[in-house]
């Protein structure tokens, strides 16, 4: 699931939309999970930039779009990529959708990036869960007891975002 519905506030214009290499950085996501996923949903708010839009679930920002997907697609586990995240490679995701665990999510030298994980079912209903008591954090999740936690150690590189016009290149 693409996680594209941020106000891309920062960047001052729709990031979902920018392109990097001659394709949108929602194509680039989008194509990305198809490679490793069946489906792949869009989570924009409900926008249709791409076919498998959804809207967002309870809650905000990210929690709100994942939620939205988890509606539309549930019981089934979510792999979650941010349309910001375009240096995530295809080997990554295959890494994390091969995991059993309730949450699969990459750690590195800057802490956990929960905007490319793999949310089963159990991740998905505490999400919600905590959602409803107003916690919308996702890297917290983690600790939730019984979650089955699987971390992958990766290099930092891969989860250099864009968020302003300078990080474009």
């Amino acid at each position: 699931m693409v996680l594209a519905g941020g106000a891309s506030s920062r960047m001052g214009r729709d990031k979902a939309l920018l392109e990097l290499d001659g394709e949108t950085l929602i194509a680039s996501a989008a194509r990305r999970l198809g490679d490793v996923c069946e489906e792949v949903l869009i989570a924009d708010a409900g926008r249709g930039l791409l076919s498998g839009s959804v809207p967002d679930g309870p809650g905000n920002g990210p929690a709100a779009g994942i939620l939205g997907a988890a509606r539309a697609r549930p019981g089934h586990p979510l792999l979650v990529l941010a349309v910001d995240l375009p240096r995530v490679p295809v080997s990554l995701l295959a890494d994390l959708a091969r995991s059993d665990a309730d949450l699969a999510v990459p750690r590195w030298s800057g802490g956990l990036e929960p905007l490319c994980a793999l949310y089963g079912p159990a991740a998905l209903a505490a999400l919600e869960e905590r959602v409803g008591r107003g916690r919308l954090d996702l890297r917290t999740l983690v600790e939730t007891p019984g979650l089955r936690v699987f971390y992958l150690e990766e290099p930092g590189e891969v989860f250099l975002n864009l968020n302003r016009p300078g990080d474009l290149g």
